[in-house]
């Protein structure tokens, strides 16, 4: 069993090496790694080579999370594609082998995922966020199980994640024309395919984000474009209902945890999120100059 590890680049100059250091250490040892960057200003490429990663180039403004990765996955030779962002550090030397394992366990298990855990430095909402999204127990999800879980059936995160490379290259690969969630966008066509997507909670990396409130409200932007041109996956979206659960569940953490301090934020960023996702979803009403000025992603609108 051959993996390859496709790491996605852009100035990683202060995260890569211990990434590298910490991908060389896996106990599963038949693996390649791909590092594709976006012409780097800093000394990514160099750091690369030096640690034997295979480098490629894409010019930086025809990044797209969908196809760069789709281009590095077209050089790999592994059995399984494993794709990690620069700032995801795994835990531990088990990462591979507990990504692969599941899905060489089932056939039908054609994507897995890891479980994020924010580092120590992280604000405390996004410590929540990572047990809100990243729980302790691992489970397997297919077309049946939509009904109840709604969007969340297809939920799955390229920070840290596997495919099965025959499924991926059999169905096409990422999407090209999506402005992010490409992860969720395939495990979409995948589970409607009669696959299954694993979440291995035993699976660690440590990754998370320092967003402040005018970055969360582009992102959410970007969302809500991405939910905006996929429709069959919005129809399974529940919004509203997670949105509330969220707020409800994090405010009671903050209050546990002594912090209600943190409450004004949380409800800040609530809204951010909130009114982002809502001028996404309405991006076709507006002028194209102000959604890529909204936008995070803004090559996308090139």
């Amino acid at each position: 069993m051959k993996i390859s590890v496709i790491i996605p680049t852009l100035n990683a100059r202060g995260c890569l090496s211990p990434l590298l250091t910490r991908l060389l250490s896996q106990t599963l040892k038949d693996r390649e790694i791909i590092v594709i960057d976006s012409q780097s200003g800093d000394s990514t490429q160099e750091i690369a080579t030096s640690f034997g990663a295979k480098t490629m180039t894409v010019p930086r403004g025809e990044f797209n999370h969908g196809r760069t990765r789709n281009i590095a996955a077209g050089a790999a030779s592994g059995e399984y594609l494993v794709f990690l962002t620069q700032d995801a550090l795994p835990v531990d030397d088990e990462l591979l082998a507990r990504l692969a394992s599941p899905l060489e366990e089932d056939g039908t298990r054609a994507v897995g995922y890891g479980r994020q855990i924010a580092y120590g430095n992280a604000p405390a909402i996004e410590k929540f966020v990572r047990g809100f999204n990243y729980p302790d127990e691992s489970r397997s999800r297919g077309r049946g199980d939509i009904e109840a879980m709604g969007v969340k059936a297809f939920f799955c995160s390229n920070a840290c994640s596997i495919y099965r490379r025959d499924v991926f290259e059999r169905m096409g690969g990422f999407r090209g024309d999506t402005i992010m969630n490409e992860d969720m966008e395939f495990v979409y066509r995948a589970v409607m395919a009669g696959y299954k997507v694993h979440y291995a909670a035993d699976a660690q990396v440590f990754h998370s984000h320092s967003y402040t409130l005018a970055e969360q409200f582009r992102r959410y932007v970007d969302i809500g474009v991405f939910f905006a041109d996929n429709q069959a996956i919005a129809s399974c979206s529940r919004t509203e209902e997670e949105g509330k659960k969220y707020l409800r569940e994090a405010s009671s953490s903050l209050l546990k945890s002594g912090r209600a301090h943190e409450l004004a934020h949380l409800f800040l960023d609530s809204a951010a999120r909130f009114l982002g996702y809502r001028v996404g979803a309405s991006y076709r009403a507006l002028p194209v100059s102000l959604v890529k000025r909204l936008s995070m992603n803004k090559g996308y609108w090139g």
